[in-house]
């Protein structure tokens, strides 16, 4: 037997019309979602912007020549997706909001006219189906970005702890081939909970007509949670603690390095060369340092809130689609996924503490991804904007080349 949404809905407004249970009145929740979904439809098609940026700059660095580069392009194509669904979903959710807020005002500040009559105007499909179908398939495309970020990450670890054996570990097949794997299985792990809902032409008292409404199966529920068990909260948990391992190991790298360097400048330099020299790796080691902890802080920072989330419900099922705090839920995950966007991607792209400026580049040589300078140049997007730029030549003498030569 199948459970519509109207029937959720007739669930959770008899449970919301306890005012002692309410956590979130209905218009500070219509508010909060059409205002937090604005703010994220803005942010979205700044990321499609400076993502289909990003992949023109690897297009034309010949990106399908280097693995690197293609890894990039990959990733700014799948953070292309993650921002274009983000958009459906925040119009979806705006759209429902005010449909919401609509029928409440009618609804509840008259309740002595018969409303069957009353409503007129109505979405042909249900604004609530568009949202939970784009947040199936924006979990697609989100875990695929992920895992790429786990897998660069991991890779640049490699490199800098053993740069001789692992210097050339990512190539264009590997890219290609561990590439399609992240979407097979990001695919088939969704593809069980988007079968199990959908969209059914039926009559909505509601509206008083006949429209697309949302349905789930039974066993949504349950496959969900699984889900949630196995795949969500594992994954969000792994790439923080991934992510801060290969920042500590690099560290560590760069640290050995420094020290090494300085021992051997000492056999040939003057005492005083050896400490200008000392002097100046040890401050370009702890500037890499640095923005190595910054990058690695802000993934983590902007995960924590949907692994809270996630803890949330696991100790307090009614709070959640259907539940009691149903309302407080959904404002609770859309701030959650305004914080998403902001992700970098992690210890791939050095970023100036300060302006992005010539002289605070960092040498990608130190994070093994060769002996080119980068610049990046981040905005509000999910890895928005990733331009990298290589210098040859002394300083002063520069020219800006599209090729990524790997030495």
């Amino acid at each position: 037997m199948l459970q519509s949404a109207m029937e959720i809905s007739h669930q959770v407004t008899t449970v919301a019309e306890k005012p002692a249970q309410e956590l979130i009145s209905r218009s500070a929740y219509n508010i909060s979602l059409i205002t937090l979904n604005s703010i994220q439809a803005c942010m979205c098609m700044l990321g499609l912007i400076t993502n289909f940026i990003n992949i023109k700059i690897f297009l034309a660095m010949r990106a399908f020549d280097d693995g690197v580069t293609l890894t990039f392009l990959l990733l700014s194509v799948s953070d292309l997706c993650v921002c274009f669904v983000a958009a459906g979903i925040s119009m979806s959710a705006i759209l429902h909001s005010q449909e919401t807020k609509w029928l409440t005002q009618i609804i509840f500040n008259d309740d002595s006219k018969d409303h069957s009559q009353t409503i007129g105007f109505f979405f042909p499909v249900e604004p609530l189906y568009i949202g939970i179908m784009g947040h199936n398939t924006f979990q697609i495309f989100n875990l695929i970005t992920m895992l790429l970020t786990i897998y660069l990450a991991v890779s640049r670890c490699l490199c800098v702890m053993y740069p001789l054996r692992f210097r050339n570990i990512i190539t264009v097949k590997k890219t290609l081939l561990v590439s399609a794997i992240f979407f097979v299985v990001s695919l088939g792990i969704r593809l069980p909970l988007i079968t199990h809902s959908g969209a059914a032409l039926k009559f909505d008292p509601r509206v008083n007509a006949t429209r697309h409404i949302l349905w789930v199966h039974p066993n949504r529920e349950i496959i969900r949670d699984a889900l949630w068990v196995s795949v969500d909260t594992p994954v969000c948990v792994g790439a923080q603690i991934t992510l801060s391992v290969c920042v500590l190991i690099m560290v560590k790298g760069l640290r050995a390095a420094a020290d090494f360097r300085s021992k051997a400048s000492a056999v040939n330099d003057t005492k005083s060369d050896k400490d200008n020299s000392k002097e100046k790796l040890t401050s370009k080691d702890a500037r890499i340092i640095k923005q190595l902890v910054l990058i690695s802080s802000i993934f983590i920072i902007c995960n924590t809130p949907k692994l809270l989330t996630f803890l949330t419900t696991a100790i307090e099922p009614e709070y959640d689609l259907g539940g009691r705090y149903q309302k407080f839920h959904n404002v609770s995950v859309s701030a959650c996924l305004r914080s998403h966007p902001l992700l970098p991607c992690p210890m791939l792209e050095p970023t100036s503490e300060k302006s992005a400026s010539i002289s605070e580049l960092v040498t990608i040589n130190e994070l093994g991804l060769g002996d080119k300078r980068n610049l990046v140049l981040k905005s509000a997007g999910t890895s928005l904007l990733r331009v990298r730029i290589c210098y040859r030549g002394q300083i002063g003498k520069s020219r800006l080349s599209s090729k990524t030569e790997y030495e």
